[in-house]
């Protein structure tokens, strides 16, 4: 996370953006990144069939564009899951946050290898893993990134939507709603709405593996 003193003011720096506004299209030029203080973005990408596929998503305290900086445009379009409330901030700004903390800079690193591995973990979950795993991976690893953020409640609100999950994970909606339902009556979680409580957080994590 990068909310901690060290940002000084730069983090006040507010700017809110409403459900469903797209912040950035794909292509365009790449001029700043977005670090989220609330809410959540998605980011995602249209296939030849003029369809969504989406790729990421982001949680308060994650910056989106890390990726842009090596091609200079947006690789994906960048679109407000809810209300949003974010810190722009330009690539110059941050590499001179980089060169002259430790603490930013090795937060920037862990960002980084976070994407990376949360994307080797998405090709696993589309290659290898049934629907049931794929969907307790997925809320696993909501869990984690939560409790990496101090929240360690069991308790959980998705930002996204059933079918952005299902999307995400290269499922239908109806097998996602199918999977869910397995996990309560194995008492593993209980589903309603957005929100989730894991019951099980063992046996969520042994359906992982």
């Amino acid at each position: 996370m990068l909310y901690n003193n060290t940002l000084g003011t730069v983090l006040e720096r507010k700017k809110s953006y409403l459900k469903d506004v797209i912040l950035v299209k794909k292509n365009t030029e790449f001029t700043q990144f977005y670090i989220i203080h609330s809410g959540a973005l998605k980011t995602y990408d249209i296939t030849p069939d003029n369809k969504e596929q989406i790729n990421g998503f982001y949680l308060p305290g994650d910056i989106v564009g890390l990726d842009s900086i090596s091609t200079k445009v947006y690789n994906n379009n960048i679109k407000a899951l809810s209300n949003t409330l974010v810190c722009e901030l330009n690539y110059e700004e941050l590499m001179s946050l980089v060169e002259t903390n430790k603490n930013v800079r090795d937060m920037i690193f862990k960002l980084l290898s976070s994407d990376i591995y949360n994307y080797q973990k998405l090709v696993l979950c589309y290659s290898q893993k049934k629907a049931d795993e794929r969907l307790a991976a997925f809320i696993y690893s909501l869990y984690s990134r939560y409790e990496q953020r101090g929240h360690t409640s069991l308790n959980i609100k998705l930002a996204m939507c059933r079918a952005d999950i299902a999307n995400y994970l290269g499922l239908t909606i109806e097998t996602v709603s199918r999977s869910l339902s397995k996990f309560q009556e194995k008492q593993i979680l209980s589903a309603r709405g957005k929100y989730i409580v894991i019951r099980n957080l063992n046996a969520l994590i042994d359906l992982c593996n």
